[in-house]
């Protein structure tokens, strides 16, 4: 549903932009302002600042900005409505759409949000129950993960052994068959019967990044296969781009000074680190990272280590997955657990100390790739040898850093004996090679593509907008000086626009760039007018002085056009021979060009 401004205002209002931006990135008093390095580029030097005083955020480096609003959909891939409830749960704000609206006109997705919330309470219920939850809770105790705080925390749950628990539960709550079947909750086979997929199980519900139930993860009570099984992608679950724990290990990583992130397979591997002191650990649900598990990750770490049970960790999978982090410019270091221990295993019988050191003793991708490529192929082997070479410099086209790279090639050369030039040779070879379907790639891309001229807002428009946002009672002397006023540029056109009704409806002290930025439904327009709103004036006379000249720039911009407009009438009437409209023109335009020259 659509929310009207006083909502969207109040929401706004009650939220500090500091306090929820400082929730996902450390920030750093600057002055006034706050700042950070950018979460939504790669950068060194802190370019993104946040002013609690305009209630605004803008990155100097990227260019994105805008507002609370801006924020959350940007970093938590929300829309407007999804950001907003965010944003009202926070304050304690009741939406006028939990009051009217029944669950009937809810959404497709917001039933399917609802049926799995109803699903991990009642799984959660089962376990906690003294008789159905009896044979799962034998079986947490026996691996160490029945403490009280641990199953709350994590709303671990147990499917029962019938066939239609689950279905017979949400259909009593109001749910359709047919809602039920595209959550994938339930199933439906070939004679056309509804079973529950999840049954006689440990369940893990999978939450969002806000924190919603959106897919769960089952594991047997004893050896049969599979031992894991997830629900199915749905339109609220994509496998590819979600993590275990993210949810909780995103809040621990952006209170400690070190953004780093530990990954590991299982889901009680991952529990058993939180447990254990390591808060900031995510688990891959039963596939390889991808791009967008690197790319999400960034946004909240600086760092990863990869967990490895020890029997896994030559894994050609697992080899391939860490030259993701290499294209995303992520560092990332290697742990490989002793033979025959995961993570679970081996925290649980030597404990946190010895997890700690030997995440201390990660080891460096370059390092770990060769000793698993040196086990794997003989290097005194020619077919061995190119086997090692080919693979490591696939690697190093990855790596972003010239200095790494360059470091890497002495030491390959030196364990591979071979001449560190012919690997230089080979590796420029490999990135002509590339760099070349990426121009193919381009060049088939740009002719299939309308090319675009970007247009330019003009400077001096821009100026008067930003003196206008800044002081809104500039814009009440604007209207009186230039009332049919046009703004050529675009976005200066539309943003003054949304301004001018703003001012219409409410007094000058009203007025504030926050209110503004809720107004605009383009998120290209709120960066833009962030831009404008990190302008700043030392002093309020320096700000009129601007405002001041911006108006007579202004004014001599119209005269000229006024003036140009009169020199083509001229040109036109002695071109026709009327002399009436000739006289006409001409006094016209001594008049303006006197008024011009005594200014």
């Amino acid at each position: 549903m659509a929310y009207n401004d006083q909502i969207v205002d109040q929401v706004q209002s009650l939220n500090d932009i500091v306090e929820v931006i400082s929730a996902y990135i450390p920030l750093k008093r600057a002055g006034r302002s706050f700042k950070a390095n950018c979460p939504f580029h790669q950068e060194k030097t802190p370019s993104f600042i946040v002013n609690p005083e305009k209630q605004i955020f803008h990155c100097f480096g990227c260019g994105v900005g805008g507002d609370i609003f801006s924020f959350l959909m940007k970093y938590e891939q929300m829309n407007f409505p999804e950001a907003l409830r965010r944003l009202a749960e926070r304050v304690h704000v009741t939406l006028p759409e939990a009051k009217q609206s029944s669950p009937r006109e809810r959404s497709q997705t917001e039933r399917l949000y609802q049926i799995y919330a109803a699903s991990a309470e009642f799984y959660h219920a089962n376990l906690k129950h003294s008789e159905l939850g009896k044979i799962a809770r034998a079986y947490l105790a026996k691996r160490a993960f029945d403490a009280p705080e641990t199953v709350n925390q994590f709303c671990i749950g147990f499917a029962l052994t019938e066939w239609r628990t689950l279905y017979e539960h949400l259909s009593k709550k109001g749910f359709q068959e047919q809602e039920l079947i595209r959550s994938g909750l339930i199933v439906r086979n070939a004679q056309g019967k509804t079973y529950d997929l999840f049954r006689n199980r440990i369940m893990f519900p999978i939450l969002n990044r806000q924190g919603k139930v959106i897919a769960f993860g089952g594991r047997v009570l004893g050896d049969e296969l599979p031992k894991y099984i997830n629900s199915p992608e749905s339109p609220i679950f994509r496998k590819r781009s979600e993590l275990y724990s993210l949810y909780l290990a995103a809040r621990a990583m952006a209170a400690s000074e070190i953004r780093r992130v530990l990954i590991v397979e299982g889901y009680l591997d991952c529990i058993r680190l939180h447990t254990n002191g390591f808060p900031n650990t995510v688990a891959t649900l039963g596939t390889s990272l991808t791009q967008e598990h690197v790319q999400i990750l960034k946004r909240y770490a600086d760092e990863a280590i990869v967990l490895f049970d020890g029997d896994k960790a030559g894994e050609q999978a697992s080899l391939r997955g860490l030259d993701i982090f290499l294209e995303e410019g992520m560092s990332v270091k290697v742990l490989c657990l002793p033979k025959g221990f995961d993570p679970d295993d081996f925290v649980h019988a030597k404990g946190m100390e010895a997890m700690n050191h030997l995440i201390h003793e990660g080891q460096d991708v370059f390092d770990f790739k060769l000793q698993v490529l040196l086990q794997r192929y003989n290097k005194s082997d020619s077919l061995g040898l190119l086997k090692i070479t080919s693979e490591l410099l696939d690697t190093f086209v990855r790596i972003k850093s010239p200095v790494l790279v360059d470091r890497y090639l002495k030491r390959l050369a030196v364990t591979l004996g071979v001449e560190e030039g012919s690997l230089r040779s080979e590796l420029n070879k490999l990135k002509n090679k590339q760099s070349s379907l990426h121009v193919r790639q381009a060049e088939l891309k740009s002719k299939s593509s309308t090319p675009q001229t970007k247009k330019v807002e003009p400077a001096a428009e821009k100026l008067l907008l930003a003196l206008m946002i800044h002081c809104p009672p500039y814009i009440r002397t604007f209207l009186e000086l230039f009332p049919g006023y046009s703004f050529l540029g675009e976005k200066t056109r539309e943003i003054f626009y949304s301004f001018c009704r703003m001012a219409q409806n409410e007094d000058d002290t009203k007025l504030s760039a926050s209110k503004l930025l809720n107004r605009l439904k383009s998120e290209e327009l709120k960066t833009f007018a962030s831009e404008l709103l990190m302008i700043e004036w030392t002093s309020n006379d320096d700000r009129e002085q601007a405002f001041q000249d911006a108006i007579r720039t202004l004014k001599k911009q119209e005269h000229e056009i006024q003036l140009r407009t009169l020199r083509q009438q001229i040109s036109k009437a002695e071109e026709a021979g009327d002399q009436e409209s000739l006289l006409k023109y001409m006094k016209a335009y001594q008049e303006l060009l006197g008024q011009v020259e005594s200014r």
